[in-house]
């Protein structure tokens, strides 16, 4: 595309080029953090190397050395997508339209769905290699600090109808993650089992009296 400058001289239109390369850098980057996320679930941190996310993702160590400043940095990135990933189900403006039963039963099972799989896993992974590591430890924090200050502010949004409190609304959420980590963390050694899923029933009904009692 071409375009006029002030001396009516045709030339070319930069603009596209640099959107072009932009768009090549985040599809870059997202491959390398997606690669990173397949091989601590698979490997975990402790087997993880640079190189083979390299391979994974079919760049060059180069490629991670361009995009993120250290292995840590990657990690990082790596964990504030596990946790998108986790809540990417939280769309306010359609969760708001749906009866208050479906709702809660949509953000549950939505949830359950994101900490029964590998994303997860590889989220504790990265947590267990963090607390050997005050300084990444300090990063890792302050990245999920942000993010769930976001979360917070969907989750109010969510159940405003309900006429519970900020605090009250965000305890609940804080109950249903603690809840989803300890099933978690049973369904990877235990393996899936009627008891999960009983305990997942349990805990809608649970949340749908607490929202619709007066």
């Amino acid at each position: 595309m071409f375009q006029g400058d002030v001396f009516g001289v045709i030339a070319p239109d930069k603009s596209g080029k640099r959107r072009r390369q932009e768009e090549r850098r985040a599809e870059t980057r997202q491959r390398l953090v997606d690669a990173t996320i397949m091989l601590l679930h698979e490997k975990g941190a402790g087997q993880l190397t640079m190189a083979d996310v390299a391979r994974e993702a079919g760049l060059t160590r180069g490629a991670i050395q361009y995009h993120f400043d250290n292995p840590k940095s990657l990690l990082v990135a790596s964990i504030e997508e596990i946790a998108n990933r986790l809540s990417w189900h939280l769309d306010a403006s359609g969760l708001i339209s749906l009866p208050l039963n479906e709702r809660i039963d949509r953000i549950v099972d939505d949830y359950w769905e994101g900490f029964r799989g590998f994303n997860y896993a590889a989220f504790i992974e990265i947590a267990v290699r963090g607390r050997q590591d005050p300084d990444f430890q300090e990063a890792i924090t302050s990245t999920l600090e942000e993010l769930e200050h976001k979360r917070a502010d969907v989750w109010q949004a969510v159940f405003a109808d309900t006429g519970r409190s900020r605090e009250e609304v965000l305890s609940w959420r804080h109950m249903l993650l603690v809840t989803l980590r300890g099933l978690a963390l049973t369904n990877m050694i235990a393996g899936g089992n009627e008891k999960v899923s009983l305990q997942i029933d349990q805990f809608k009904a649970m949340f749908r009296r607490y929202l619709t009692e007066k």
